[in-house]
């Protein structure tokens, strides 16, 4: 019977902290049957195991060049952003308000209804409206092309049931303070695994 592996989930920023600590913890000063990973470098392994996603996985740089394009396409439209786009961070921060977008499923359509409900209450309406537009061509441009993580956890839920690693793996969730809808909905398809 082949030995057990350990996946040890963690965020992003604490993979090589805790492969550091693990190593320094054990008698020979390594490990050779666990793995430290975030979820997007799980998806990577369990893609290259069991076959890659179709669309290229699309990085901040690349969400970033994205939505300078659409702004600059879309800026007559733009009421608030508009003004503000050329700022240095300022795509940034659009990026890291869309990326929350797709993490908690909030759709370019549910921002469109929230733009009626902040109707009279200052900038409010308008930010939602031009973040809407910029949301909206960012989707269209990226999509059949690429495939953000967001969307690249949910293609590996729906095929951890093909992965031998996952079936013979234990699976450690370390440093968390919570998880997105996302990441919730992958946590318990590798329960069932």
């Amino acid at each position: 019977e082949p030995e057990l592996e350990y996946l040890i989930l963690v965020p992003d920023q604490f993979t090589m902290e805790t492969q550091k600590r693990l190593c320094d913890m054990h008698p020979n000063g390594g490990i050779m049957n666990i793995d430290v990973l975030s979820f997007s470098r799980l998806a990577h392994r369990i893609f290259e195991e069991v076959g890659n996603a179709e669309k290229h996985l699309l990085d901040d740089t690349g969400k970033n060049l994205i939505l300078r394009k659409v702004a600059e396409d879309k800026a007559g439209e733009l009421e608030v952003i508009g003004r503000n786009i050329k700022k240095t961070g300022y795509i940034h921060e659009v990026k890291s308000v869309i990326s929350e977008f797709y993490q908690y499923n909030i759709t370019p359509d549910a921002l469109e209804e929230l733009v009626g409900f902040a109707e009279g209450k200052g900038l409010l309406p308008h930010k939602l409206k031009d973040l809407e537009v910029l949301y909206r061509a960012f989707m269209e441009y990226i999509e059949g092309k690429y495939i953000t993580t967001q969307e690249y956890l949910e293609q590996l839920k729906n095929i951890l049931h093909q992965s031998e690693t996952i079936a013979k793996s234990v699976i450690v969730l370390d440093g968390f303070t919570g998880f997105t809808p996302v990441q919730n909905s992958l946590i318990q398809e590798l329960m069932v695994r």
